[in-house]
């Protein structure tokens, strides 16, 4: 009996142990599960919506871009201003996110990004499983990010550095007179390659490089942007921005991606459809063919009036879609897409979509 006292009582000993043991495992597994935290204040007018929104940059074209799509979670602000966002739901390779309020009358569908002055609504960091970051906004601002401070890991130090070059310069923009716009913008480019050429971490300097102007700026800089495509492929390998930025390249070089050989077999084919149309008239010898017949059967299409862009942007037009959707199909600013929709009407001679569509078919 005493042998049997003594069993039951090793055994509970054992468990006892074996029990707590695993209770400190799993909780030591829990601690270390990666979760990423982004808390902060920013500085909430009547005319904010008290909810903060965080949202994935998929692709460069959405650095700048607003859509239900791309928000990834939600948070309430208080009446001081004070949020956390956290979770555990991101890749483990870091990419760019933005954080951003609403206007009351906005919605997750038409929410808009506002640049400089009391009306600052976002910022853009770059985040993993295991970021921690604390953005304040100034309180003697009135926007909601105004002149706000990052506390955090080095690369987002570095992407406030950046935003104090960009958004500044990006304002002035627009109140400029013309004749000192062109200085601001070459100014702008410079600070960025700067920035660029300074930067030791990669993914910050291509935030860097998404900000300058490639139809300006990209013809006379090619090589810079060659060799920062070479650096990427060498330390982002396997971000999805490394191919987001070579098709950008490829589009302004003229390259493959860009379309180039999708117009140029087009040109192949209408070349070949023409030389048949010729080829079946010059058969039918009891229908002597006259000069004018044959003055229509050589004359080029309308097309060919066009610069290659702007046949790329004709071929957007005839699918339907919207001069947002070409610029984020050619990786342009919407500002270029009219303007190069405007040259199409001038050399085609039309005035509207439905005009242009008509003249195509005639």
């Amino acid at each position: 009996m005493v042998l049997l006292e003594m069993a039951l009582s090793l055994y509970f000993y054992f468990m006892k142990r074996l029990i707590y043991t695993f209770l400190i495992v799993s909780m030591a597994c829990i601690s270390l599960q990666a979760k990423y935290e982004v808390r902060g204040q920013v500085n909430l007018g009547e005319e904010w919506q008290p909810k903060i929104f965080m949202a994935a940059v998929h692709n460069l074209n959405d650095y700048y871009r607003t859509s239900s799509k791309l928000i990834i979670n939600t948070a309430e602000v208080d009446a001081e201003g004070n949020f956390v966002l956290a979770g555990e739901n991101l890749p483990d390779e870091k990419m760019f996110y933005r954080l951003y309020l609403m206007k009351n009358d906005n919605t997750d569908f038409d929410a808009c990004l506002y640049v400089g002055g009391d009306d600052h609504n976002f910022v853009h960091l770059v985040l993993d499983n295991s970021s921690e970051v604390e953005v304040t906004a100034d309180p003697a601002s009135l926007a909601p990010f105004g002149s706000y401070v990052i506390n955090g890991q080095t690369d987002n130090l570095l992407m406030r550095e950046l935003s104090s070059i960009v958004f500044p310069s990006f304002y002035f923009y627009k109140i400029q007179f013309p004749t000192e716009l062109r200085f601001s913008e070459e100014k702008l480019h410079s600070d960025l390659k700067n920035f660029v050429d300074t930067c030791q971490n990669s993914l910050v300097a291509l935030a860097a490089v998404n900000n300058m102007d490639f139809d300006n700026f990209f013809e006379n800089n090619k090589e810079f942007y060659l060799q920062f495509q070479d650096r990427i492929k060498a330390d982002l390998p396997n971000s999805p921005y490394t191919k987001n930025f070579k098709r950008k390249v490829n589009y302004y070089l003229g390259g493959e991606e860009s379309g180039t050989n999708m117009w140029k077999w087009l040109s192949f084919g209408l070349m070949g459809l023409l030389a048949l149309s010729l080829w079946m008239n010059l058969r039918k010898k009891s229908e002597p063919v006259n000069e004018k017949e044959i003055s229509t059967m050589v004359t080029p299409p309308l097309t060919d009036k066009l610069t290659r862009k702007e046949q790329e942007i004709l071929a957007c037009i005839q699918e339907g879609k919207s001069n947002k959707e070409i610029a984020n199909t050619l990786f342009v600013e919407v500002s270029t897409v009219k303007s190069h929709i405007n040259k199409i009407y001038s050399k085609l001679e039309v005035s509207s979509r439905s005009e242009l569509q008509k003249a195509l078919k005639s």
